[in-house]
């Protein structure tokens, strides 16, 4: 006897329902763990009360965290020194990236391969054994000074090298250059070089070249590295640690010694989910930006 084609259809609607489901399960595991799960937690200990003693939290709820945080002068003036660090070291990572992208895509032939292959070796490099190179290389006693002693140049080392925004800088640029290399060769994947060579024959130069045709077609996948490089980069707190000294000291810091220093847990949880906030509406601003420009509306053409 046959069953009812009801049943069948029911048997392969629950098919086709639990199936993305479950394929899409270990996703919604991971982000609810890892993301979704500490920003509540956060949340939470931002609006309670200090206690007595370090690396405790208890009630009254409170918003004196926040007034706290945005109170202190400290606070402010290492909030500006975390957008300055950032806003350097995303621009100047964006700017070196995009002619080296731009150069894989369209000049590189047959180095393509070795040289992505190079660039994704990087990657792979530790975040400490760079911060500890570049601290060498800056250093009183390092490489750069040597150098420039050894050839006459200078007579004394320099000191402005090391334990600044400058040093901070320079070590965020080469950690995360390899990124922003990768995600702009990729943008660039899909626009044909028939339009640089039509632009070419129309009697455009090289920078009319890039100004017209390259740039707006790579605005919205720049902007994203950009935001990507600095909100790493404004938030870190290990590599002003290393090079920064008092000069370049960061808000990540700060909210770091308030997690594992002093203990205070409501002001660290409040300081993280200011900056948050701010990151947050640099992206809406951004993204309005491009929006408004017209940029985000274009399609690469192939």
């Amino acid at each position: 006897m046959r069953a009812p084609n009801w049943l069948g259809a029911c048997a392969s609607l629950k098919h086709q329902t639990l199936g993305p489901f479950v394929l899409t399960l270990p996703a919604i595991v991971g982000i609810v763990l890892l993301f979704v799960a500490p920003f509540f937690t956060f949340a939470v200990y931002s609006v309670l009360t200090a206690g007595i003693l370090p690396f405790q939290a208890d009630v009254p709820v409170t918003l004196e965290a926040y007034k706290h945080f945005l109170s202190a002068g400290v606070n402010r003036s290492l909030a500006r020194n975390s957008a300055w660090t950032g806003f350097f070291a995303a621009i100047t990572t964006v700017v070196i990236a995009l002619p080296v992208a731009f150069w894989l895509r369209y000049a590189a032939g047959s180095r393509r391969n070795l040289v992505l292959l190079l660039v994704t070796a990087t990657i792979f490099a530790s975040y400490l054994v760079r911060i500890y190179a570049w601290r060498s290389m800056l250093g009183q006693n390092g490489v750069l000074n040597s150098a420039l002693i050894s050839i006459g140049a200078i007579d004394a080392p320099l000191q402005f090298l090391l334990f600044n925004r400058f040093a901070v800088t320079i070590a965020l640029v080469h950690i995360f250059l390899p990124y922003v290399v990768l995600l702009l060769y990729a943008a660039l994947g899909p626009v044909s070089i028939n339009l640089l060579e039509a632009a070419q024959d129309l009697g455009a130069g090289v920078v009319r070249r890039w100004t017209r045709v390259v740039l707006p077609l790579v605005a919205a996948p720049s902007a994203t590295a950009f935001i990507f490089v600095f909100i790493l980069s404004a938030s870190d707190y290990v590599t002003p640690q290393f090079l920064g000294g008092t000069k370049g000291i960061m808000l990540g810091v700060r909210i770091q010694e308030s997690f594992l220093k002093t203990g205070d847990w409501p002001a660290g949880a409040a300081g993280a989910l200011t900056m948050l906030v701010a990151f947050l509406l640099l992206y809406l601003l951004v993204s309005f930006a491009l929006r408004l420009l017209g940029l985000r509306s274009l399609r690469f053409v192939s």
